[in-house]
């Protein structure tokens, strides 16, 4: 007979001789503890920013190879026993050799560590890009381009079987959740997998999947990446998305990290580690009628006073609703921000990278005598659903489409309610 006990002790095997002269093998198994993390995008070029000193320029470039040094810390602070990194590791699919070289760096430190790392690559660090190979460390088990099981023990016997691939060229399409074929003869079952929760829709639909098909592979773990929002898909079977561990632009806003997950036997927990070097918030301030700049001046300062408490450097964007009183707002806002820009920054900072209006919709909406005009262009506007095809001609030029991203159905509605907001306001000013 076998008795099989788990708990956080090394396994060992220990025979018992009972009454009945019959020996009962008892092991010991000892659980698993590793970090996963995603979408590192190391050389993320951080284009588009205006008038941002060089200094916070540099810091911000900087700030995804330091959200990666802080993985690895983590990683040897916690005595994990391996890594997993799910995919765009790298922003462009030919990366640089520095980028290359300062990843190895961080390899060669798990390595001393005895902490392997299980990689795929994903749709923007795909493997047909052209770039000069390093050479990684003995200890960074990379996948290929087909589905594959990479094996995992421990020194106490304890076993892992992790499954993955990485994205042979930049879009994939094919459902390759049914390439994941669960191989036994191990204690813990770990997936890899790049792409698309079905029903997200604010990333390209690469490498799609279900939740169902996820539970159907029985695996323990589901160690996802593409997704740059934090979110638990799932406690089981336990499917998560990190999210990325850096914030690259304004959609990408709030804290980032990596997730700690241990298993002990049945049981397996989850925490979330923060390593986001630069954080991207807004803020709404409301203002009076009344107030004129000197009013408006203060708080966008309180505000930024208050962030700077934090300790944390930040890209703020505030968001003004000055109700009636946005006409005469508006002419200084542009003003505003180099005012604001000009404040001196500590080695934490806090940089006003926008001020946004925030236009209300004209009283005269309700009214009985609005023009026909006016009435007529509430109705479009609200009956407007075909965004893609005005947005087309920008998408498809072949100059301006690779600096864009996907604008998200969110996104899109924002854009229209201020586009209508806007134009009833030019109207309402010019009546």
């Amino acid at each position: 007979m076998k008795i099989i006990i788990y708990g956080k002790v090394c396994s060992i095997h220990v025979k018992i001789e009972c009454e009945m002269l019959k020996e009962i093998e008892v092991t010991l198994l000892s659980g698993v503890k590793f970090i996963h993390a995603a979408d590192l995008h190391l050389d993320s070029p951080f284009s588009g920013l205006k008038d941002m000193p060089s200094s916070i320029l540099k810091e911000l470039r900087e700030s995804p190879f330091k959200a990666f040094q802080t993985i690895i810390n983590e990683a040897i602070y916690h005595h994990v026993d391996f890594i997993v990194l799910s995919g765009d590791l790298f922003d462009g699919e030919n990366r640089s050799l520095r980028t290359q070289v300062r990843f190895r760096t961080e390899m060669e430190k798990l390595q001393q560590h005895q902490i392997p790392a299980y990689i795929i690559h994903g749709n923007h660090d795909h493997l047909s890009g052209s770039w000069i190979t390093v050479e990684l460390p003995d200890n960074v088990h990379v996948f290929s381009g087909q589905t594959e099981v990479k094996r995992f023990e421990k020194i106490d016997g304890t076993t892992v079987h992790l499954y993955g691939f990485s994205y042979p060229r930049r879009q994939v399409r094919e459902r390759m959740i049914e390439t994941y074929i669960k191989a036994e003869g191990a204690d813990y079952h770990i997936g890899l997998l790049h792409g698309n929760l079905e029903g997200n829709s604010e990333h390209s639909p690469y490498a799609p999947f279900s939740l169902k098909e996820l539970a159907a592979k029985d695996f323990d773990y589901w160690a996802l990446g593409h997704i740059h929002k934090h979110q638990v898909v799932s406690e089981d079977p336990l499917v998560i998305y990190p999210g990325n561990i850096q914030g690259r632009n304004r959609k990408e806003s709030g804290v980032k990290g990596c997730m700690l997950i241990e298993f002990d036997g049945d049981m397996k927990r989850h925490s979330f580690i923060e390593t986001s070097e630069v954080i991207w918030e807004s803020e709404t301030i409301e203002l009076s009628a009344e107030g004129g700049f000197d009013a408006l001046f203060k708080q966008c300062k309180e505000v930024i006073e208050r962030k700077g408490f934090d300790g944390r450097s930040f890209l703020l964007e505030l968001k003004l609703d000055a109700g009636d009183a946005a006409g005469t707002t508006g002419e200084y806002l542009e003003e505003l921000t180099r005012i604001l820009q000009e404040e001196d920054q500590g080695e934490s900072f806090v940089w006003v990278y926008k001020i946004k209006l925030i236009l209300s919709v004209p009283t005269f909406r309700s009214n009985e005598r609005i023009s026909p005009f006016l009435a007529e262009v509430s109705r479009l506007a609200s009956e407007f659903d075909d965004t893609e095809a005005a947005l087309a001609p920008l998408y498809n030029h072949s100059g301006a489409r690779r600096f864009l991203d996907a604008i998200e159905p969110k996104e899109q509605s924002e854009l229209l309610d201020e586009a209508e907001r806007w134009l009833l306001h030019v109207f309402e000013a010019n009546k």
